[in-house]
């Protein structure tokens, strides 16, 4: 596991081990500088120079002791800094200080200096800002920070200049990547004890280019509370799934109805139960409208078909029962459609799961599913009135559960008891009851292509089936979901992956192949 933290979370961390434990900030500061060093020299021949570039806090002197260690390694080093007065006792002023015992010079930065040009470093050290900018960066800051992003692309055409940032690129937000006014953009990013959530959220971890975290000597002993975010190994979020029986059958390993696809919407269906049957389920049966059947024979053999037809709601109800019945657990709805047979259709099934002695242990509910329990209140009473006996994971993407604002997660998983998988670029999952978010840190933009959501679905489905908690599974299937993104884009490139790529490399995903 690997907390994510914000600035606050992390300036707490730093104050604690320093006046708490004792570890002097210097002691820590020369760790810092001393893994940022590392880092370089494992990049760039002593033959680059160097500009060291500062703000005015902890960061900028992290910056400072970084070029003087470089220049104990015989690197040609320069420094630079914001304009403006030193804090009287501060980290920088003592590393200023040491640099002047050095007799090495440290430049005021002014708009239009022509260090860059002159001096013209193959290695950039951005200190100017650090976890802790809570504002937009204005004034000589920004001018600077647009000078080192002109000269990295200009520098970039002809020789390659390298940009590392010292914990976090300048003017990116520690709490949610967000770029405040400007921000560096870096080659390679060194942060300390913790990552922090900026580096993971878009468009943070854009500008970060490779995160590399070192210890400096701040350990989870100085964590004031645990941590608000989290993240989890590929091998981790695999030990969540329990281990297959040996002596198991098809039963064993749970059985599945997967509600989905209307008239022209298979697609959605095929995608869902394939996915379904390679994450591990045992059966997997397809509750579809009866213009499906062929298809969903010819694509997918190994799934049983229920069909419907359009209007035969009193058939519907008594197929679906039948169905329910027959299931461990129900995913609902990828291609379902929004008309009225799919609202009764999920009405059905959520009278269902509401009822004294439901049939239904564990739900996912996707796609049109939310679109409808967000748009009619007594389809989102259903979902709140559920037997406590009925698990159940949703899984909604911006705008699929209100139709004027996104339902924050926490309070929709507070609202329906439900373990809620924020889906976005960053897919972070939110447990009733728990403060601690995980955040998916697997994936790529070849994932944002039709059908991957409905994969994400099955996968969710299948491990609820195979018995694991509604929490690690929606976890789990998440990771998973990503790891098998990577998978294929490794393979076949992000361009041209389509949803179907995914769900078959699942199994491989589930082994621990990374290709």
């Amino acid at each position: 596991m690997e907390y994510l933290l914000t600035g606050k979370e992390m300036t707490e961390c730093d104050r604690y081990t320093w006046e708490t434990i004792g570890i002097p900030a210097l002691v820590l500061m020369e760790r810092a500088a001393l893994g940022l060093v590392e880092e370089i020299r494992k990049d760039c021949p002593v033959s680059m120079p160097v500009l060291a570039i500062c703000g005015r806090g902890n960061n900028g002197a992290d910056a400072l002791a970084a070029g003087r260690l470089l220049t104990d390694a015989g690197y040609r080093v320069r420094f630079l800094r914001l304009p403006g007065g030193v804090p009287e006792g501060s980290s920088l002023q003592t590393q200023l200080r040491i640099l002047d015992a050095y007799g090495l010079p440290v430049e005021e930065y002014s708009p239009g200096c022509s260090m860059l040009n002159d001096f013209a470093p193959a290695v950039l050290i951005d200190g100017i800002f650090g976890t802790g900018l809570s504002r937009e960066v204005t004034g000589a800051a920004a001018d600077l920070i647009h000078e080192i992003n002109e000269y990295r692309d200009r520098t970039g055409k002809c020789r390659r200049s390298l940009v590392y940032a010292v914990d976090i690129p300048s003017g990116i937000s520690a709490e949610n990547g967000q770029v405040m006014g400007c921000a560096v953009r870096c080659d390679k990013t060194v942060t300390f004890a913790y990552y922090k959530r900026g580096h993971y959220y878009y468009p943070g971890t854009l500008y970060c280019g490779q995160t590399i975290r070192k210890e400096i000597g701040i350990t989870d002993r100085s964590l004031a509370a645990k941590p608000g975010m989290f993240t989890l190994s590929t091998d981790e979020l695999r030990a969540m799934i329990p281990p297959r029986d040996s002596g198991g059958n098809k039963g064993t390993f749970g059985k599945v109805l997967v509600i989905a696809g209307t008239a022209g919407m298979c697609g959605a269906a095929v995608l869902c139960a394939r996915a379904c049957l390679r994450s591990g389920a045992g059966m997997v049966k397809v509750f579809t409208r009866e213009e499906n059947r062929i298809i969903l024979q010819t694509a997918l053999p190994e799934a049983m078909i229920s069909t419907y037809s359009a209007g035969e709601r009193e058939i519907l109800r008594e197929k679906m029962t039948d169905d329910l019945a027959w299931a461990d657990v129900a995913v609902c709805g990828p291609g379902l459609g929004r008309d009225r047979d799919a609202s009764f259709i999920v009405r059905a099934l959520l009278d269902a799961a509401a009822a004294e002695e439901t049939p239904v242990r564990g739900l996912v509910l996707d796609a049109d599913a939310l679109w409808l329990v967000g748009r009619h209140s007594g389809l989102s009473r259903l979902l709140q009135k559920r037997n406590p006996a009925c698990a159940c994971i949703m899984t909604p993407h911006p705008g699929e559960l209100d139709q004027d604002r996104r339902v924050p997660g926490r309070e929709c998983a507070i609202l329906y008891r439900a373990v809620v998988c924020c889906k976005d670029a960053r897919t972070a999952v939110v447990v009733p009851g728990r403060d601690e978010v995980f955040l998916n840190v697997f994936g790529n933009s070849g994932m944002a292509t039709a059908g991957s959501g409905d994969v994400l679905a099955g996968m969710a489905g299948a491990f609820l089936a195979l018995g694991c908690d509604a929490d690690k599974v929606a976890v789990a299937a998440v990771g998973l979901h990503g790891a098998a993104g990577d998978l294929c884009a490794r393979e076949i490139g992000e361009s041209g992956m389509i949803a179907g790529d995914i769900a078959d490399r699942i199994p491989r995903t589930l082994q621990g192949d990374r290709a």
